[in-house]
């Protein structure tokens, strides 16, 4: 159960603390005051949308801390396992916002808002006016049923998925084989790519050395000239290069090594630049005649340098590239070549697979309409209880070809929607086309009443669950509500006297002006103060002589039906 909720800074909210208890927690109050501020404030904690737009105007940060007791569950103790947060005897989720930062916190640890909503999802479930929205929505009606179904019904819906994982992978595994036609086409292609990318046979790096080569040739008098020039200098002239004057220098000191071990070192030294810069003239030399080339070999390497880009405009971006689509072209030329023996496999395995689906999802059809059944009955005794005894409900299961596996998805392959009939005597029709505000509060209260049965999600939330209820249907619903509260947490905002008068806790909600600033306050209410905000929501203060003997009325009679629960 939630057991409190500390807000601070968020819009009319300074800084408040709610301190819950078991059972039907009522929050009331002038419209304004700040009721829908602490709901929204309990939905950011639970990790839906932050709106920077509500931090308090004058601060810079807004945030909520809600803790919970008596907690754990299996599947919760599972989920806090899987994200790496220790279970503890409380659980205290906090969220930060600024204007350019959110933060959320599971006991003292720092989660992704994923992993908060993952959490918050099994322990609270809330009712707002958004659900009516959701609930006139086609698509949403499929995922109720599931929602509140049997034990049996995961098992089936993962036999479903697995079946259906196996038959799309059979389907896209034939997909790449194509019809006969189109293999023979593909192959021609395929042949075509291949002979040419090996014809051509490019080599890494390939387009820039001819790129390169190519420059120095566009530039080869300059450098011929160059090589030439260095060449003369170190070897080209008989007594005046570079290479007779150090001969000469050796000489001069071969008659006189026996003198010193300084003038034999400096003759050894002599030697190797000797050596070393015949090296060089020999190198520069053969350079000089690497650009010896005809006009001939001039335009083929310009064409090889044509047909390598070519090859890469069309396989890949680099040599390594085409190499690589040079490979996996040979790998489905092979595939395809020898295709026949392997797609009669695979039409054989589709069609077992997509037998195996079709039965699958049968058997979750025949599920989903046994939980239907039941679903029908318990939504209309709950209907009774509110008011609408002459209602009629209906799962529709629409008309699909559940025997063909091509139109079945992981989910199986139902379609349905929910058709109703408020009044005796009007015909079936959808949903969304004939509720009225009233009669959805009361069928989403119902459905809330079953589901609530269902799950084991600790604390239930409706933020104004008397939209368009009025009358005797007031304390049906107040009944219902109070039902609903003795095995689960109920928090509820609510205008309506009667179910005011179930609480088992009241709190008002006020909005009072202190300074230059509104601030909204909570208080929880002794039983004289339970009985006059009773009494003003039966008729305000000034039928306060009529309204509060009528609220003690109403108190006592929500007291005495409370005890016979």
């Amino acid at each position: 159960m939630l057991k409190s909720l500390s807000i601070k800074n968020i819009a009319l909210i300074s800084q408040l603390s709610l301190e819950l208890q078991n059972g039907l927690n009522i929050l009331s109050g002038e419209t304004g005051a700040g009721k829908s501020i602490i709901i929204d404030s309990l939905n950011f904690v639970l990790g839906e949308r932050a709106d920077k737009s509500l931090i308090r105007y004058g601060t810079d940060e807004a945030s909520v801390e809600a803790v919970f007791e008596d907690y754990s569950t299996k599947d919760i103790s599972l989920y806090l396992e899987d994200i790496g947060v220790e279970e503890e005897d409380i659980l205290i989720l906090q969220r930060k916002m600024r204007e350019n930062k959110n933060e959320c916190r599971i006991n003292g640890k720092q989660v992704t808002l994923s992993m908060l909503k993952g959490l918050t999802s099994l322990l609270v479930d809330i009712h707002g006016q958004h659900e009516h929205q959701a609930l006139l929505n086609v698509q949403s009606h499929l995922k109720l049923i599931d929602s509140i179904g049997s034990k049996e019904l995961p098992k089936i819906k993962a036999d479903v998925e697995e079946k259906y994982t196996e038959y799309t992978s059979i389907k896209n595994e034939l997909s790449k084989y194509g019809n006969e036609d189109e293999r023979i086409r593909r192959l021609d292609i395929l042949k075509y790519q291949i002979e040419e990318i090996e014809k051509a046979d490019i080599q890494p790096n390939e387009e820039d050395v001819l790129v390169e080569k190519r420059h120095k040739i566009r530039n080869a008098e300059k450098i011929i000239n160059s090589l030439k020039g260095s060449y003369d200098v170190l070897d080209g002239y008989d007594g005046q290069n570079a290479i007779q004057q150090i001969k000469q220098a050796i000489s001069f000191l071969n008659n006189i090594s026996t003198f010193g071990e300084d003038i034999s070192t400096s003759l050894d030294r002599l030697e190797s630049v000797k050596l070393e810069l015949k090296d060089i003239s020999d190198t520069l030399n053969g350079m000089i005649s690497e650009f010896d080339l005809s006009e001939a070999e001039v335009d083929k390497l310009e064409e090889r340098l044509a047909l390598v880009r070519s090859i890469k405009r069309k396989y890949g971006s680099t040599e390594e590239d085409v190499i690589k689509y040079l490979d996996k072209a040979n790998e489905e030329y092979e595939m395809l070549s020898n295709a026949s023996d392997t797609v009669i496999k695979l039409e054989q395995d589709k069609k077992k697979a997509g037998s195996e689906l079709v039965l699958a999802c049968d058997k979750l059809t025949k599920e989903r309409k046994k939980i239907s059944a039941q679903f029908e009955k318990d939504l209309l005794l709950n209907l009774k209880d509110l008011g609408m005894g002459g209602t009629t409900f209906s799962v529709e299961f629409k008309e699909v070809d559940s025997t063909n596996p091509d139109i079945l998805t992981n989910e199986g392959g139902d379609d349905i929607e929910f058709l109703i009939s408020p009044n005796v005597g009007e015909p079936l029709k959808p949903l969304a086309k004939i509720i009225s505000g009233g009669e959805m509060s009361r069928f989403m209260l119902a459905l809330k009443n079953i589901i609530a049965d269902k799950d084991s999600i600790g604390t239930m939330v409706f933020d104004e669950i008397d939209t368009g209820i009025s009358g005797n249907i007031m304390t049906a619903v107040a009944m219902k509500m109070s039902r609903i509260s003795r095995n689960h947490q109920v928090i509820a905002v609510t205008h309506m006297p009667s179910l005011a008068a179930m609480a088992d806790v009241h709190f008002l909600i006020e909005k009072q002006v202190e300074g230059e600033k509104t601030i909204t306050h909570v208080y929880p209410l002794n039983k004289e103060d339970d009985i006059k905000e009773i009494g003003r929501l039966i008729g305000g203060l000034n039928y306060s002589d009529f309204a509060l003997p009528h609220a003690q009325e109403m108190k006592k009679w929500a007291d005495d039906y409370k005890k016979s629960l």
